[in-house]
């Protein structure tokens, strides 16, 4: 990122994030002192299916799209994710590979934690843990309602 962004603006981005909207402002400070910040320009592969992942990145600027079979003559584009929401949480909790891809579709800024740092966060601050999991479970159970009635995003 061109201009470093101040820890106060990473706790108020991360208050408006799902996963940490009822954290306290001290488990809000611990995971924004760990988290790096990065960009991603337009069409730019972040996430490889198949590849192993240790990072979840949390959207502060863009679109992403999560595609399934990237490049292949079978891709399906499952959904959009834009600020204010992310994606590769998984990867904070199990050693597998990744099971979708992530393209950014516009220019896009990123916090990401990575698994070590969260692993220590969550040694301290186990609420962090228990609510990635309780949005985890909505996530999967509105996947499993898209794949019912073949809802994705391919135009």
């Amino acid at each position: 990122m061109a201009d470093e962004v101040t820890i106060s603006e990473k706790i108020m981005h991360l208050k408006g994030i799902d996963i940490f909207e009822s954290l306290s402002v001290g488990e809000l400070a611990a995971i924004a002192s760990v988290a790096e910040e990065i960009d991603h320009p337009p069409g730019e592969t972040i996430i490889q299916e198949g590849s192993y992942g240790e990072t979840m990145y949390l959207v502060t600027h863009g679109e992403v799209s999560v595609i399934k079979n990237m490049g292949e003559a079978n891709e399906i584009e499952l959904d959009r994710i834009k600020a204010g929401d992310y994606f590769g949480e998984m990867a904070l909790f199990e050693n597998a590979v990744r099971s979708v891809s992530i393209r950014a579709e516009a220019a896009c800024s990123f916090m990401v934690l990575h698994k070590q740092e969260f692993k220590e966060l969550v040694r301290e601050y186990p609420q962090i843990a228990l609510e990635i999991c309780k949005v985890l479970s909505g996530r999967i159970r509105n996947l499993h309602r898209k794949i019912e009635k073949r809802e994705f995003c391919n135009p």
